[in-house]
């Protein structure tokens, strides 16, 4: 069972996105609650899932009625597992309460839609069932059953409102001990004529012809889900909206999963405006209201973001930034710009791949000289994603084996990186 388990056709097929159904008028009716919705059985159901050697589980369903009319609306959907069919604490209510008392009886997958269907890793419902019964390593059940269900809900900011669940679903899993660990934050990629016409479409364009956004220094991000806040901030250009959309100029966009439906884009063709597209509306090139320097902040909870003028001191161009260490015999190796060629640039990147069983020791400097080098912490080769690098004694990062996208800000001292 080591290929994606698919099934049936959606009951009612797939809902269009609109804008919200709170007010009542002609364009958005009156939002009521739904009283029902089913969760579609799949085919695999009559089987054993070995979610140890499987990849991807699917589900569908059908849509909760949320307006009199049944029109087209954003609803967002999560899926809730639970191995012994009570839905009552949630792991996240779980681990909040210190004491430890509250136990939880299911967990919430990670991963949202408003689709009428989506794909589970078996990996993520895996972990669900070890954060919910604490299993030990050598004490794994051979065979669990698990029930599923589909929670519907209207979300308003953080607040899910009107929510409603399926029926549930209940499948014969094998699970398998893992280690829970945090996730790894969420990160958005830039693309366009802003960053030397780099549109990136795929994952293997990153570092190649999609930039990563920055994480953010000192920022706690939700040690499940990965999400939180990132940024990027640099020099801009600007540009002039064709009627079609397209820009004269530095237009951009940001993708995260590479669909181009679920990018973040301008709105109504407006300089400075950043909206998130899910799979109709805008899709707009976003540009900077003037030239100068900018920063955009993103939040990958609730895919909103936002571009405002950055207010701090720039009290240097440097023009190249290097980056030294074990790697390259800790000569000068020259970073790369963010900016297309010929614009002023603060962001630079590097693609490194450390080699099987080694670990690699780099700092940022200038040219032909280490002083002023940039490190971080007080631990030499101490392996950080992210954080704000400092001159003088801070210590040089560390990497383990793999491959990643290295990124250092000279305005903010802010570097993050990206594992491929």
């Amino acid at each position: 069972m080591k290929s994606k388990y698919m099934i049936g056709a959606l009951l009612f097929g797939i809902i269009s996105l609109f804008a919200s159904c709170s007010d009542d008028n002609n364009s958005n009716p009156t939002l009521i609650q739904p009283t029902e919705f089913s969760m579609i059985t799949p085919a695999y159901a009559n089987t054993v899932v070995d979610l140890e050697h499987s990849k991807e589980l699917s589900f569908s369903w059908s849509q909760p009625k949320y307006t009199a009319d049944n029109a087209p609306i954003n609803v967002t959907y999560e899926v809730q597992v639970s191995p012994s069919g009570s839905f009552t604490i949630s792991a996240d209510e779980a681990a909040a309460d210190e004491s430890g008392n509250t136990v939880a009886d299911y967990d919430i997958m990670s991963k949202t839609t408003q689709k009428c269907s989506v794909d589970i890793s078996a990996e993520e419902i895996d972990k669900g069932l070890v954060r919910v019964m604490k299993f030990a390593e050598d004490a794994v059940p051979a065979e669990q059953e698990i029930s599923v269900r589909i929670n519907a809900y209207i979300l308003e900011g953080t607040k899910k409102l009107n929510a409603i669940a399926s029926n549930v679903v209940k499948l014969k899993v094998n699970p398998y001990f893992v280690e829970l660990k945090d996730a790894t934050p969420i990160m958005w990629y830039l693309v366009g004529n802003m960053f030397g016409g780099k549109w990136g479409n795929k994952k293997e364009d990153i570092g190649v012809n999609a930039l990563p956004m920055f994480l953010k220094p000192n920022f706690s991000y939700d040690k499940k889900k990965g999400t939180g806040e990132i940024e990027y901030t640099n020099f801009f250009t600007t540009g002039t909206y064709k009627d079609n959309g397209d820009v004269d100029g530095s237009g951009f966009k940001i993708q995260s999963d590479f669909d181009w439906t679920h990018s973040m884009n301008a709105k109504g063709n407006v300089a400075g405006t950043i909206v998130y597209r899910a799979t109709e509306g805008e899709s707009g090139h976003c540009v900077a209201p003037k030239e100068g320097y900018w920063t955009i902040k993103l939040n990958t909870a609730n895919n909103t973001a936002t571009m405002v003028e950055y207010k701090g001191e720039v009290n240097k161009t440097y023009g190249t930034i290097q980056i030294a260490g074990s790697f390259n015999d800790w000569k000068d190796t020259p970073m790369l710009p963010y900016n297309t060629e010929g614009v002023e640039n603060h962001a630079w990147y590097y693609v490194m791949d450390v080699p099987a069983g080694t670990k690699a020791e780099f700092k940022f400097k200038l040219a032909g000289t280490w002083d002023g080098a940039w490190g971080y912490g007080s631990q030499a080769g101490a392996v950080n994603m992210y954080g704000k690098c400092g001159t003088g004694g801070n210590e040089n990062l560390g990497l383990e084996e793999g491959k990643y996208v290295i990124s250092f800000n000279d305005i903010t001292g802010s570097f993050s990186i990206v594992k491929l």
